[in-house]
């Protein structure tokens, strides 16, 4: 295998793995990191990967990436940012609107977070990542039925969650 081939199957994909990485994490940085991951690991892997669906194949990389970080973070304690971090962060930005675009990603996170496992991962997958219920059901494991079923049970409950959150959709 040479650098050439991995990057002639991988990178086309890269938008999708940027997607997921952007939704599964709180920053840039964060995400920066899970892409940075996911494409590591994928390296590792790709002589043993074949030739199958290399899109689902990255996505299932950085949706373990991203669980394996989120388990590992949970454990460390929080740091809270000083007066000195938060006047720094503040200059220069519409505080009251970034305010009120974090509660509102906070609350459909909280929604997200509070589906059953096997929904979200769905809904990530199709909805967040992209994929085709196909390409999801090869990364889980499952029928293609079975992917369509959760995202549609998935996306009901969710918009039921969003909206008891205070969200509504529309003007």
């Amino acid at each position: 295998m040479t650098d050439e081939t991995f990057l002639d199957a991988t990178m086309p994909h890269l938008d999708a793995v940027w997607s997921i990485a952007r939704r599964m994490t709180a920053d840039p940085a964060a995400a920066e990191d899970l892409v940075q991951e996911t494409y590591v690991r994928a390296w590792r892997g790709f002589a043993a990967q074949g030739r199958g669906d290399v899109r689902s194949w990255l996505v299932a990389i950085c949706l373990n990436a991203g669980r394996s970080e989120l388990r590992r973070t949970l454990r460390l304690p929080r740091v809270v940012a000083g007066i000195d971090d938060v006047a720094e962060l503040s200059a220069g930005h519409d505080v009251a609107g970034d305010a009120v675009a974090n509660l509102q990603r906070e609350a459909v996170v909280r929604a997200l977070a509070a589906l059953p496992e096997p929904q979200r991962r769905a809904i990530v997958l199709v909805d967040i990542g992209g994929l085709t219920a196909r390409e999801a059901a090869e990364v889980e494991s499952v029928p293609r039925g079975t992917i369509m079923a959760r995202v549609h049970r998935g996306r009901r409950q969710l918009a039921a969650l969003v909206e008891r959150e205070g969200l509504h959709r529309g003007p």
